[in-house]
C-alpha cells in the first residue's frame, strides 16, 4: 500500500476509490427525462473524477501514469469506459465547462487522442465555435496519421456548418484507413451521407464502388515457368539446368 491509499482530507484510499469507480461505470442516461436528477447524477460523477485526479496527483503533483494503468486493471476497465464516456454526457447536459476540465486533465494520463478528439465534438456541439476551432487544429497539429483523430475533426466541422472541410478531412481519413476495417467502415458511414446532403452523389457513388473494389481480393501473380535448357532467369548466362535450378534440387 503506497502513501496515497492511506491518506484522508479529501484523498480516498484506494480501495474505496476502485469500489466507487466501478459502482459508477454506468452512465445516467436513464435520468435524461429529470432534469433535476440528471444534474445530480452528473455532478457526484465530476466531484469522483476530481478525487480520482487528486489521487493520481497526491505524490508529485503530476498524475501517474503506472497508477492509472493500475486503476484501469483493478476496475476491468470500468474506469476507461466511464471516463472516455463522462466528457459527452456532461456536454449532453450542458456542463461545458466541466467537460473540458475532465478532458484536458485525464488527456494527459490517459488516451489523449479520445478525450481531446471527444472534445472537440463536445464544443462544437455546444456552439461554442472558436474553442472547437482551435482544439480541432491543436489534435491535428498532435496527432495528424490518426484516422480517428481526423474522423472527429470532420465530425466537428459538420456540426459547425464547414461542411467542405469536413468532406475534405473524412477523405482523408478514407486514405488512411485499412480496406474492410472498422476505421474505414466509420469514415464511410460518415462521408457519403455528407455527400448525398451536399448533392454530390457522383462522388459519393464513386467511393463506394472504389471501396468494393478494395474488397475484392487480389490473385498472386502468375510466375512464367522457365525451362530446363533455357538460360537462368538469374542472368548467369548458364542454362536454368545447371544453374538455379541445380541449387533448388
Amino acid at each position: 500500500m503506497n502513501s496515497n491509499e492511506s491518506e484522508s482530507g479529501g484523498i480516498m484510499q484506494y480501495e474505496e476509490l476502485v469500489k466507487t469507480i466501478i459502482k459508477t461505470d454506468k452512465h445516467c442516461y436513464d435520468l435524461r427525462d429529470d432534469k433535476n436528477a440528471y444534474r445530480s447524477s452528473l455532478k457526484q460523477q465530476v466531484e469522483l473524477a476530481d478525487k480520482l485526479y487528486a489521487y493520481l496527483s497526491a505524490e508529485s503533483g503530476v498524475p501517474d501514469i503506472k497508477l492509472m494503468d493500475r486503476i484501469m486493471d483493478d476496475t476491468n476497465w470500468r474506469a476507461s469506459d466511464w471516463l472516455l464516456g463522462l466528457p459527452f454526457e456532461l456536454g449532453y447536459g450542458g456542463m461545458i465547462d466541466e467537460a473540458v476540465s475532465v478532458s484536458r486533465r485525464f488527456a494527459e494520463v490517459y488516451e489523449p487522442k479520445n478525450f481531446l478528439g471527444d472534445l472537440a465534438m463536445v464544443l462544437a456541439e455546444a456552439g461554442r465555435r472558436d474553442e472547437a476551432l482551435e482544439q480541432i487544429e491543436e489534435n491535428l497539429r498532435r496527432f495528424p496519421d490518426d484516422v480517428w483523430v481526423v474522423i472527429k475533426a470532420g465530425d466537428a466541422f459538420h456540426e459547425l456548418d464547414e461542411d467542405d472541410r469536413a468532406i475534405e478531412l473524412l477523405q482523408r481519413a478514407y486514405e488512411l484507413s485499412e480496406p474492410m476495417s472498422y476505421d474505414r467502415e466509420g469514415v464511410l458511414e460518415r462521408l457519403v451521407p455528407i455527400l448525398r446532403e451536399k448533392v454530390r452523389h457522383g462522388e459519393a457513388d464513386a467511393l463506394l464502388e472504389k471501396d468494393r473494389e478494395s474488397r475484392k481480393p487480389v490473385r498472386p501473380a502468375q510466375t512464367a515457368k522457365v525451362g530446363r535448357n533455357e538460360p537462368c532467369p538469374c542472368g548467369s548466362g548458364k542454362k536454368y539446368k545447371k544453374c538455379c535450378l541445380g541449387k533448388k534440387a
